[in-house]
């Protein structure tokens, strides 16, 4: 019975791990592929509950993501007159994801799902890159899953994994996924992270998740005084030149990325600057305005064949959404475990929760990371193990 329950558990925890490796695809007008995790984790929730494995609340640990999730329902009621709405449910999603990882005993058995995750993305990254494999697109019918191809001088093409979002997405999951497993591994595979990290989220050409991955690494080999393995990465880095390393972070007149994101965001700037102080305290409501280039406006004055998206900033983004309330009750869903990493800083730097929390939050300043939900479940995931380690003391 022991072992029957726990493997409910693992199974359970196994569900979250699968929704980035879930490709979204149209089954009927309201069930896609990428809602299967999810359905398994409510079923495997149910049956956890029956078993006794969830027998506890924990009201306490629940309240700041409660506070958030009753704002946006009460703004989107006001506003949309829709009470459930999609971030809604997933935030919903999350508050049944932190009651489970409250009530798990012993955490340190999931660990193996972040490494199982890395190497499987980092593996596809770089294997189907060098073959040019692609699997076709999703029902987003945007980007390839596997290999895309480009008319880039330096490249043929760049990578993009299973989950939303497009390869730069791709690779800040792989970045963030690095950083974890970088702090959980012995010295030898230490290097084998830092050479695989380092290739499979190159080729996916992002450069934010490039420049956060190699950051992250560097402050941990010098921290650790590990001397090989800086020499490792350099020589990783010096590998990857040779498909164009110095190109994407040079040649800005055949990718215009940054220059997307400097004007989307400076727009954002503007937006909040111009609106009204109620507008700017409770915000524009969920999906209600959307972002292309220099233009912040609502959704339904874009043309069809634009594709607004937000601010490529998840703080711009909630902003925006719901306003700066809305951003406090976001953070204050952290603030308590900032509190206790800044506390013990010299102990918390050590753990490997808070290398994959810092560089996905990084990552979130310059993409909407926050809001792909399908990167993003393992971000809180994380984050509620940090909680749960608390709880236990």
């Amino acid at each position: 019975m022991v072992k029957y329950k726990n493997f409910l558990i693992k199974s359970q925890v196994l569900t979250l791990f699968l929704i980035p490796l879930t490709p979204h695809y149209v089954i009927n007008a309201n069930f896609h592929t990428d809602d299967i995790p999810v359905l398994l984790f409510l079923i495997l929730f149910l049956l956890n509950i029956y078993f006794k494995n969830i027998n506890s609340l924990f009201i306490k640990k629940l309240i700041p993501l409660l506070i958030f999730i009753l704002y946006i329902g009460a703004q989107n009621m006001y506003l949309n007159g829709s009470l459930f709405f999609s971030d809604f449910i997933r935030y919903i999603f999350y508050l049944l994801i932190l009651i489970f990882v409250l009530n798990i005993e012993n955490l340190i058995n999931f660990k193996s799902n972040y490494v199982f995750l890395f190497l499987f993305l980092s593996t596809f990254s770089i294997l189907f890159y060098f073959f040019k494999i692609d699997l076709g697109t999703d029902s987003y019918d945007y980007w390839n899953i596997g290999f895309n191809s480009n008319q880039w001088n330096f490249t043929k093409g760049r990578m993009n994994g299973f989950q939303a979002g497009g390869p730069n997405a791709f690779g800040g999951l792989i970045a963030s996924l690095a950083c974890y497993c970088l702090l959980i591994q012995n010295n030898i595979n230490k290097n084998f992270v830092i050479v695989l990290g380092t290739l499979g989220c190159f080729f996916t050409y992002s450069r934010g998740a490039l420049i956060i991955l190699v950051i992250f690494v560097i402050f941990h080999l010098i921290k650790s005084k590990n001397v090989f393995s800086l020499f490792v990465l350099i020589l990783t880095l010096l590998f990857t030149s040779a498909f164009g390393l110095v190109d994407r972070f040079t040649s800005e007149a055949e990718t215009e990325g940054i220059e997307d994101r400097i004007q989307m965001q400076e727009a954002t700037f503007t937006n909040i600057s111009d609106r009204t102080i109620y507008e700017n305290i409770f915000g524009y409501g969920f999906e209600n305005y959307g972002v292309v280039r220099n233009t912040v406006q609502s959704i339904n004055e874009f043309d069809e064949d634009l594709r607004p998206t937000g601010p490529h900033n998840s703080f711009l983004f909630i902003i925006l959404n719901y306003g700066f309330l809305g951003l406090l009750f976001f953070i204050n869903i952290f603030f308590r475990q900032f509190i206790i990493f800044l506390k013990s800083f010299n102990n918390s730097i050590k753990k490997p929760e808070y290398y994959f929390l810092g560089s996905f939050v990084a990552l979130s300043f310059s993409g909407d990371f926050i809001q792909n939900h399908s990167i993003s479940v393992v971000f809180f995931f994380t984050f509620f193990t940090l909680i749960s380690y608390q709880n236990e003391k």
